[in-house]
């Protein structure tokens, strides 16, 4: 994508200019001005997407406060496929047109990619003081295929594959691979989904926040009790950072139980993104619920991650790192953007 991307611009870039970058999800979008060097924003903007009716809407009043110079190229990492320079927003009602925001943004290059495109893109941008490494060693940074995970609103994954020099970032929609239980409490797990989801059951619906929360449901539903403090908290807060909390501090079995399984799984579909992959270079898990949850259960991560037969001694090879830049899908954006002009 990022060869494409080089190939349709046609301009250089002087420090004058500036890059519009984006991360557009179900739950929030997130917008900046970077100028054409330096890694700190000139502005930047953060608002909940179910709030506006179209991209175009916040991208516009973001631009018109802004003073600084407009654009020469934008990129906007989107969480949904990309096809013929259009993305639909699989938790949103949105439809984004590459041809569309050139015209009503006034940019002469923009460029829609999947948000773990940008987001893998990224995180060949980040240095050692920004992974929490979980293996050994952290991933290669040249030379091996790397996969690349991120639950949020939904489970989004991407690959970085080695073409003789460099990384190419490549999208994948491989959250949506059906969810494969590995024990009778995943065979008793995958039945209590499929009541709630009976057309497909995918590893989405287990690994995101949604999925965390369905994790709570399905050990209420074996005979987990839930205080009447706790349910007006689950119902007067973010419930899935509620459960992450009490599942954390294992003050509420329930939550302690679904978080357990929550990285056991998280790790079981990292792993295979390895395998699918050959990922042998290394695994990234971004996003915010990985970098709050795998750090605090490791052990339990890993074990999932390992437990592939015959395949266990090569998966012990791969290392695996949890980024904690919460910036890092702009920061592929703002690298993808500049390689626009440059080129």
């Amino acid at each position: 994508m990022a060869t494409a991307a080089k190939k349709r611009a046609s301009k250089k870039s002087t420090p004058g200019q500036t890059y519009l970058v984006g991360d557009v999800g179900g739950t929030r979008t997130r917008l900046a001005l970077y100028a054409s060097k330096g890694r700190a924003p000139l502005a930047e903007v953060v608002v909940p997407s179910r709030e506006h009716a179209s991209f175009e809407e916040i991208a516009e009043r973001f631009l018109g406060a802004s003073t600084s110079p407009h654009p020469l190229a934008a990129v906007i990492g989107v969480a949904g496929p990309v096809r013929e320079r259009t993305a639909s927003v699989t938790n949103l009602p949105w439809t984004l047109d590459e041809r569309v925001l050139e015209r009503r943004l006034r940019i002469p290059r923009v460029l829609l990619a999947n948000d773990l495109v940008v987001g893998a893109r990224g995180c060949l941008e980040v240095g050692p003081a920004q992974l929490e490494v979980l293996t050994a060693r952290p991933p290669a940074k040249r030379g091996q295929h790397l996969g690349v995970l991120a639950a949020g609103t939904g489970l989004g994954e991407a690959r970085l594959v080695w073409i003789g020099d460099r990384y190419l970032p490549l999208a994948t929609e491989g959250g949506h691979c059906d969810f494969a239980p590995r024990s009778a409490l995943e065979l008793e797990l995958w039945s209590f989904l499929s009541t709630r989801f009976p057309d497909h059951v995918s590893y989405e619906r287990v690994i995101s926040g949604d999925g965390l929360g369905a994790l709570y449901d399905f050990f209420l539903s074996r005979g987990g009790r839930e205080s009447r403090a706790i349910a007006k908290r689950l119902a007067e807060e973010d419930r899935n950072a509620v459960i992450a909390e009490l599942g954390l501090a294992r003050t509420h079995k329930p939550a302690a139980l679904a978080v357990d399984l929550f990285a056991r799984i998280y790790g079981a579909e990292a792993s295979n993104v390895a395998l699918r992959e050959l990922s042998l270079g290394g695994v990234y898990v971004i996003g915010n619920i990985g970098h709050r949850i795998l750090p605090a259960r490791r052990e339990i991560f890993l074990e999932g991650f390992l437990h592939k037969g015959r395949f266990r001694e090569l998966l012990s090879t791969v290392p695996v790192a949890v980024v904690t830049d919460p910036l890092v899908g702009l920061r592929g954006a703002l690298a993808m953007a500049r390689e626009m002009t440059t080129a």
